[in-house]
């Protein structure tokens, strides 16, 4: 979850706009600290403001109503298509009510040959079935008419399978490359061990040519294919990059990786929507997902955030049966923010990022599916053209506490491994674990990480 971008010129008009918040806070509340957390909320409300300007502008520059499905042209301002590297429409992103995003009309579900017979209903399309074994599930893909694109009017239409089916909703790495600045300093970290582990990410693809990765071992593999249609998606680089980079890479020429024996193998399932937006669908998530399974990783590194969904919970709990240990950036949505997923299912070591002063990256989710804390603030990170940027988010955090975990795994059993690292971490908030820091913050470059305990 890489940071987003600041707009502190839209200050005065955002007090315009939210008049309110701004005639709360009395003369003692100013007095008191108090215009501070006032400021952060103007500020981020003119932020949001401006994105879903950029987002407006976006599909009013790339959505041709003569392009869409005579039945969707009403809903031409909640859409915008992805197109294959072709130029071919893939299908069309749909903005939901709760914020999430979705890919319209698109339904997933988990089911037996026998109860596929039972989506054989007016109104309902099958698009796809797969079987994913590494997950334990077979999954059908099934389109439907615009009147019962809901799930009270599936419920009623599939009484029997409503609690298995979800939306193909899309999640997103939220990078904002544009944000990133030059990396001036000279940054050094050092290898946490050199056994050769082997890590699991579902991210963009990964630039392998670029310097940082001269001695790491990287497999990768595309899951961007989408049925009935030719050509893939295109993939997007920065994002997967940048959190390789802080996994496997070396920053300098001082610098060692994290890593240095690993194997990193990286399931690339985000595609390029617009200059505005990324994202992947939960179809190609659970591809991804399930290649990993089968690839006997130890830990895998999910820097991504979405919804809630039956399907992916299902498939994370699966996942997790078979053994690998899952670590999740909680995400950039603010403080205030709800939790996002998969971070917050149960089980996944959700992770926040801190700067170097072990302060709380200001836009980081926080709740108490916060497990560790982990530097992700002004971090030097490989660009996928060339050269170093330093960029922030909890994106960033996340593959610090992957890398520890998968030096103890080899030694340890996955409980031993988690509560050696919550022995270890710095207690930063409240006493105990707490909403922001989870445990407490996880500094590997500390002298409680040079010597890996032994099991």
């Amino acid at each position: 979850m890489i940071k987003r971008p600041t707009f502190h010129w839209l200050m005065v008009p955002a007090l315009l706009i939210a008049p309110g918040l701004a005639q709360s806070a009395g003369p003692g509340d100013l007095l008191n600290g108090q215009i501070d957390g006032i400021s952060k909320q103007v500020e981020r409300r003119a932020e949001a403001l401006v994105e879903r300007k950029v987002a407006e502008r976006t599909r009013e520059r790339v959505v041709n109503a003569d392009e869409l499905p005579e039945k969707l042209q009403g809903q031409l301002s909640e859409l915008l298509p992805v197109r294959t590297r072709d130029g071919e429409t893939a299908f069309y992103e749909t903005l939901q009510s709760d914020g999430s995003r979705a890919v319209a009309r698109q339904w997933l579900i988990t089911a037996t040959a026998e109860e596929l017979d039972r989506l054989r209903r007016p109104g309902v399309t099958i698009l796809e079935q797969q079987k994913l074994e590494g997950l334990g599930l077979t999954v059908v893909r099934f389109q439907v008419r615009p009147d019962i694109d809901s799930r009270a009017a599936l419920k009623k239409l599939l009484p029997e399978l409503s609690e298995r089916l979800d939306r193909n909703h899309i999640y997103s790495p939220q990078s904002r490359a544009s944000g990133a600045v030059p990396n001036r300093a000279e940054t050094t970290t050092a290898s946490l061990c050199p056994e050769p582990v082997r890590v699991g990410m579902v991210d963009t693809l990964i630039s392998e040519e670029h310097s940082a990765f001269e001695q790491a071992k990287i497999v990768q593999k595309p899951f961007l294919t989408v049925a009935n249609q030719t050509g893939e998606l295109t993939a997007p680089r920065a994002h997967g990059t940048a959190v390789a980079s802080v996994l496997v890479g070396q920053s300098t020429a001082q610098s060692q990786p994290r890593l240095p024996g690993a194997t990193l193998f990286n399931a690339s399932v985000f595609y390029e929507g617009s200059e505005a937006t990324s994202g992947a669908t939960l179809a190609h998530l659970l591809e991804g997902l399930n290649w990993l399974a089968e690839q006997n990783t130890s830990v895998i590194n999910i820097s991504l955030t979405g919804p809630d969904n039956r399907i992916l919970a299902t498939a994370i709990k699966n996942l997790q049966q078979k053994g690998p240990m899952l670590v999740a950036a909680v995400g950039n949505e603010g403080p205030a923010a709800p939790p996002l997923y998969p971070a917050a299912y149960e089980g996944v070591i959700g992770v926040t990022a801190v700067d170097k002063a072990g302060a709380l990256y200001r836009w980081a989710n926080r709740g108490e599916h916060v497990t560790f804390a982990a530097r992700g603030v002004n971090v030097p990170v490989a660009h996928p053209n060339g050269g170093f940027v330093q960029d922030s988010g909890t994106s960033l955090a996340a593959p610090v506490v992957t890398a520890l975990l998968a030096c103890s795994l080899p030694r340890m059993s996955n409980e031993q491994a988690i509560q050696a690292l919550i022995e270890r971490a710095e207690d930063l908030g409240a006493e105990g674990r707490d909403p922001g820091f989870g445990h407490g913050f996880l500094d590997d470059q500390s002298g409680r990480f040079k010597n890996q305990p032994a099991g």
